[in-house]
């Protein structure tokens, strides 16, 4: 079994997108270290210009608290939420079966 991870980020008009994007590849990378990772993907949201979606996999719900917990993750979120336009909106799907092709 897996877990999906869904984040969706909206931003405050000015925020600066590029800083904030910059931050999303570190996490991204820091991810990539992560016990239990899989896999993220990250795009603006088709509908809300001033909002991104990250949908990631992991293991274990388990890993994925651990990993909203750890230290330099938790800055890079402090950092960004005042500057969120709207609560961020974050959804777990458990349990999610990857089909066979």
């Amino acid at each position: 079994m897996t877990v999906l991870s869904y984040l969706k980020f909206s931003l405050v008009t000015g925020a600066d997108r590029e800083d904030f994007e910059r931050d999303m590849h570190s996490m991204f990378e820091l991810a990539r270290r992560q016990p239990g990772y899989r896999w993220a993907e990250m795009g603006p949201s088709l509908l809300d210009p001033t909002a991104y979606v990250v949908l990631s996999e992991w293991d274990e719900v388990e890993q994925v608290r651990a990993w909203e917990h750890e230290e330099e993750h938790t800055g890079v979120m402090e950092k960004w939420e005042p500057r969120y336009r709207e609560p961020l909106f974050h959804q777990r799907f458990v349990p999610w079966v990857r089909s066979r092709p």
